[in-house]
């Protein structure tokens, strides 16, 4: 019995592995909320060449597929993302929603510019 004790502690905790690179970044960004007409705004958390972690007010639907747009900043520079994304999963905070986003359309030209930029590259 002891063995099998020794082999639980000895191995490395599991940790989540992800497909994408993904970076921090707070950039502002907005929701197009058809159901309701409005447009809600929101802030990156992170962004990978897939997909984003955005922070918002209102709550959105697990499933549920979302107009989003992002503006990113870099180097003094701007870029106007449009993508439609897919929640993934909504996280309840005290003071906003989390919600994990995967990207269903998006332009190659901006997918690529998000996994360079996840990346390091840029």
């Amino acid at each position: 019995m002891p063995d099998d004790i020794e082999s639980l502690i000895s191995e490395p905790p599991q940790q989540e592995q992800r497909q994408f690179a993904r970076r921090d970044v707070k950039w502002q960004a907005a929701i197009k909320d058809k159901k309701r007409n409005l447009i809600v705004d929101a802030i990156t958390l992170n962004v990978s060449e897939q997909g984003a972690l955005i922070a918002t007010y209102e709550p959105f639907k697990k499933s549920l597929l979302i107009p989003l747009m992002i503006k990113a900043r870099v180097q003094d520079k701007s870029l106007v993302i449009y993508v439609m994304a897919e929640v993934r999963h909504v996280v309840i905070k005290k003071d906003s929603f989390e919600l994990g986003l995967l990207f269903k359309q998006i332009r190659p030209a901006d997918q690529q510019f998000l996994a360079r930029f996840a990346e390091g590259g840029i």
